[in-house]
C-alpha cells in the first residue's frame, strides 16, 4: 500500500493507530487485523533460533510496529521516497534489535 496508493502513505498509518475502532469506517477494521497479524509475523521472526520469550518477542513486535507506523506517518518524512523511509525503518530496527 505505501508503494502504490502514495497519496495515502501518511494518512492511512494514522487513522490504524488513532482512530476509534467503534466508528464505522470503510477499511479500519481491515487495517486493524492487518496490523495484528504483522505484530504476529514480527514475534514469530524474533523467536525463530533465539532465545526469546514469547513476551518479550510480542513486546519488541510492539515497538518495531511503532517505528513503523512513526516512519510512515511522520509529517518530517512527507518528501521522503518510500526507499528512502524504508532505509530509516531498516537503520532503526538495526539499532533496536542489537542491544
Amino acid at each position: 500500500m505505501h508503494r502504490t496508493q502514495v497519496g495515502n502513505r501518511r494518512v492511512y498509518p494514522r487513522e490504524t493507530v488513532f482512530d476509534d475502532p467503534a466508528e464505522p469506517q470503510p477499511h479500519h477494521h481491515e487495517a486493524l487485523a492487518i496490523t495484528g497479524q504483522t505484530g504476529e509475523a514480527v514475534t514469530a521472526v524474533l523467536r525463530r533460533g533465539v532465545r526469546v520469550s514469547e513476551a518479550d518477542a510480542a513486546a519488541t513486535a510492539r515497538v518495531v510496529s511503532a517505528v513503523m507506523f512513526l516512519a510512515m506517518a511522520a509529517s518530517v518524512n512527507v518528501a521522503a521516497s518510500v526507499d528512502e523511509i524504508l532505509r530509516d525503518i531498516r537503520e532503526q530496527i538495526t539499532v533496536l534489535l542489537t542491544r
